[in-house]
């Protein structure tokens, strides 16, 4: 099976208006991750991010996907470290909101 594009091109906007920018490129297994880049920044961010874009890029270009978070969804993904089955589940065809709704359910249940 391969991987549904090339790479995952990811923004952010935080809450100062600052936009960040990073690819995640699909590995070799199934369901895996070569790398994320760091977050490149046109400004160094001082409030929280307040959304993100995540769009697959394919060999000729955008392939239509696109998903996008809210500072929540972005907060709970960072908190329980489900960042990279997120971007998986963009780049290799399943459910990427799954993701985040666990990640939702998981954080809930840390706070007590």
């Amino acid at each position: 099976m391969q991987p549904r594009g090339s790479r995952l091109a990811c923004s952010l906007r935080s809450g100062d208006g600052c936009n960040g920018s990073y690819d995640v490129t699909p590995g070799d297994a199934l369901r895996s991750i070569q790398s994320v880049e760091p977050v490149r920044w046109d400004q160094q961010p001082v409030k929280d991010v307040m959304q993100g874009t995540f769009t697959l890029i394919g060999e000729m270009g955008m392939t239509g996907t696109l998903i996008m978070v809210n500072q929540y969804q972005w907060r709970d993904l960072k908190v329980t470290g489900l960042e990279q089955p997120f971007y998986a589940a963009i780049l290799w065809g399943g459910n990427p909101m799954k993701v985040v709704e666990d990640a939702a359910m998981l954080a809930k249940r840390a706070e007590g």
